[in-house]
């Protein structure tokens, strides 16, 4: 630590000088502290290089004389992946017009050998990749901006000065040698200009960020071209293909990201990484005024430069990688808005607007809790409950006999729907009270026969436990839970919180959420609201009046649908059918389920998944009803 001190004592005392005096001498001065720091620069890297050599000689890694001893560039080769991103100028070779420019401001990213622009730095993909093997990089110096305007004590800037000069470099790809063996690495600085095929080039009003971009490049070149960019490379495919393969059996691939395709890899006289030098791939270019941009000779961008370099597939194809398709969706979205639109509009002007219909409320059958079968239905469904925790508990005491009491249980849960049906047939005329009062039947049918089902095995499998086991496997449990044991569950609370919780597959705990959110509650109230004035709007502003004109059309065909009646009224109900469908879907599952779950702290909210992916029919019935799909699994 003392000689690394002293050593950067020594060296902060030239550039001191150096500022003094270069406010009496700018111009020689200058030019000393540049070559001071140059200088600098090289003697730090030669001590990196040597302090790397004594690690390695340390480790007791080296084998033999320069087995394995790399110098300062070739460690930051293969040891860290150079990356920069940042605005620059792109030379635009292809432009067309008297009114445009040839330079323009693009975002450039450096990653992993790959050299790409954007339109800005919010483009979400690239307009171009570059992989950088068989490349080089080559200094075109700088050209004068004419738009700079100096400072009155210093007319005359060097090229140190930012925004003075434009500093100018490229990306060329370097002649291939056939006769040159895999393990010979040439310079850069050796290339003939006749040969190499210029491919990029930006420019900057920087020296230093020139530099640094010069430095960066040339080490991703020197990485490209070694057996570890390929060995990447495969690796990165095989990733690829096994993220496509854990997408779920029988549902579609993500809308962003496509499978990607297989891709052979081209091996091209790969040199190991031990003698790949960073400073083998910079090109000073010889030419004069090799930054201006209106030269025509050979080495700089030909007619012939090849747009065509590797096979690619199409954006909209199956086997496009990364294709984002985005501004399709919104384009489908906007048709979707001015199409369904247009079948309101034509609605209304047909059958008037029918929202004074909606607020009158005279129409509407009468509410539940006033039909008496409807009341009857609901107490015998908790009488059906009360009835299978009677049966339980004297199950778990020993006083009833094992089949004898499943037996019991079999007729309590059927009971619970043939009974409700016999009310609904006879009884009840409004078909919402009577959906509602099967709807609440069947849930607690498929719940008390799980309830049979579960307790019967934590009551006759006491040696392996199996109540203890399946706490083990539950998490986010309440602390008076984590030790629940059979039969101390089968309680009047247990029963009916698993009849008011939000799925029908009973077991001796649930995940809890660990408070319930309020605010959360109105959320879901307030959509709730919103969501069945929706579905009751489309009822009534396009089902309703299209099903009667339906009948209506009926009458004289004798009740015979025509192809014209067919053509006429399909699309209209259909798509009417459709969004009614969805928001049934939504306001059950995913509103009145989460309700329910918030207010009961029930912490697997899961009650869907994916079902719009499903390119499968199997698929589909497996994912848009989950509480079901545990219940028969």
């Amino acid at each position: 630590m003392g000689k690394r001190t002293a050593m950067k004592r020594k060296e902060k005392g030239p550039v001191l000088r150096g500022k003094e005096d270069s406010k009496t001498e700018p111009d020689d001065e200058t030019e000393k502290t540049v070559e001071d720091v140059q200088r600098r620069i090289d003697d730090l890297r030669q001590q990196l290089m040597e302090a790397s050599q004594e690690l390695e000689v340390m480790k007791g890694d080296t084998n033999g004389p320069g087995g394995s001893l790399l110098s300062s560039s070739t460690i930051a080769v293969s040891s860290v992946h150079p990356a920069k991103r940042g605005y620059l100028f792109k030379w635009q070779d292809r432009s067309i017009g008297w009114g445009g420019t040839k330079w323009a401001l693009r975002f450039v990213k450096l990653d992993r050998g790959m050299l790409s622009y954007f339109g800005s730095h919010e483009d979400p993909s690239p307009r171009y990749v570059l992989a950088l093997r068989r490349c080089a990089v080559r200094d075109d110096g700088f050209k004068k901006n004419l738009r700079f305007k100096p400072k009155e004590d210093n007319p005359n800037p060097g090229p140190q000065v930012n925004g003075a000069y434009f500093h100018v470099f490229s990306i060329y790809q370097r002649p291939y040698e056939e006769e040159k063996h895999s393990t010979e690495s040439s310079a850069a600085q050796d290339d003939d200009d006749d040969r190499i095929v210029p491919l990029l080039r930006f420019s900057t009003q920087k020296l230093a960020e020139k530099k640094q971009w010069i430095e960066l490049l040339s080490q991703a070149c020197a990485y490209c071209d070694t057996d570890d960019f390929l060995k990447e490379e495969a690796t990165a495919i095989d990733d690829a293909r096994k993220q496509s393969s854990l997408l779920q059996k029988g549902t579609l691939p993500p809308m962003y990201f496509a499978t990607p395709a297989p891709r052979k890899l081209v091996r091209i006289s790969s040199i190991p990484s031990s003698i790949h030098k960073a400073e083998d791939y910079v090109k000073t270019s010889k030419r004069e005024k090799s930054a201006h941009s209106h030269s025509l000779t050979r080495n700089a961008y030909p007619p012939s430069k090849p747009m065509h370099r590797a096979a690619a597939s199409s954006y909209i194809s199956d086997f496009s990688r990364g294709t984002n398709y985005r501004g399709l969706f919104n384009l489908a979205i906007i048709i979707l808005v001015v199409s369904n639109f247009r079948l309101l509009l034509d609605g209304i002007m047909h059958h008037g607007f029918v929202l004074g219909k909606i607020l009158d409320l005279s129409h509407l059958p009468a509410a539940p809790l006033v039909d008496a079968p409807f009341v009857w239905g609901i107490i015998l469904l908790h009488v059906f409950l009360v009835c299978s925790l009677c049966i339980e508990k004297l199950l778990s005491k020993g006083k009833l006999g094992e089949g004898f009491g499943q037996f019991l249980h079999l007729i309590v849960a059927n009971a619970s729907l043939i009974v409700p049906i016999i009310i609904i047939w006879y009884h009840i005329e409004s078909p919402v009270n009577g959906s509602i009062l099967l709807l609440l039947a069947t849930i607690t049918w498929m719940k008390l026969i799980s309830y049979m089902h579960a307790n019967m095995d934590y009551r006759v499998s006491p040696e392996q436990d199996a109540f203890k086991a399946t706490i083990a496997l539950i998490q986010d449990l309440d602390e008076d839970e984590a030790n629940l044991s059979y039969p101390s569950n089968v309680t009047l609370l247990n029963m009916y919180y698993f009849w008011l919780a939000p799925t029908l597959t009973y077991q001796i705990a649930f995940p809890r959420s660990p408070i319930i959110r309020w605010w959360k509650v109105a959320s879901l109230l307030l959509r709730l609201l919103i969501s069945i004035s929706l579905l009751g709007f489309l009822t009534a502003q396009i089902i309703s009046p299209n099903l009667d004109n339906l009948v209506e059309d009926l009458e004289p065909t004798g009740g015979r649908i025509t192809s014209h009646i067919l053509a006429k009224y399909l699309l209209k109900v259909t798509i009417a059918n459709t969004y009614a469908w969805l928001l049934v879907f939504y306001i059950y599952f995913h509103l009145c389920l989460n309700l329910v779950a918030e207010i009961l702290r029930f912490g697997d909210r899961i009650f869907y998944r994916d079902w719009w992916n499903s390119s499968e029919i199997s698929a589909y019935w497996r994912l848009w009803n989950m509480p079901v799909h545990y219940w028969l699994f």
